[in-house]
């Protein structure tokens, strides 16, 4: 994960496949938990507040 900073310097391009990595990270995370191979739920917190930043920069750019 980039900090808000590094996120801010991108392109657009980058952004958005950024962003399909993050959202894809989520749904392996969100799997994970449910079938209790992962020990650590707050990793689906983190998942989103960094997909809530990107789309952040992203609307901020236009």
């Amino acid at each position: 994960m980039r900090t808000l900073e590094e996120l801010k310097k991108l392109e657009k391009k980058e952004l958005q496949k950024e962003l399909e990595t993050a959202r894809k990270e989520l749904v392996e995370n969100k799997f994970n938990v449910k079938n209790n191979q992962a020990k650590n739920a707050h990793t689906i917190k983190k998942s989103k507040k960094y997909i809530a930043q990107i789309l952040t920069v992203l609307n901020n750019e236009e």
